[in-house]
């Protein structure tokens, strides 16, 4: 029984794991697309700024 439930405890762990890694690469990616939207926005002249 105890071996059943570190088996379990290790694949939660395993799966905790995962799961940050993918919702930190999609926040960091998020960061990259807005980082560069605000850029990009930033090199517009006076009159495109404010058309947006």
């Amino acid at each position: 029984m105890a071996d059943n439930l570190y088996d379990i405890d290790s694949a939660m762990n395993m799966i905790k794991e995962d799961i940050i890694r993918e919702l930190s690469e999609c926040v960091s990616k998020q960061n990259k697309k807005l980082y560069y939207r605000q850029n990009s926005s930033n090199n517009l002249s006076f009159s495109d700024k404010t058309l947006d």
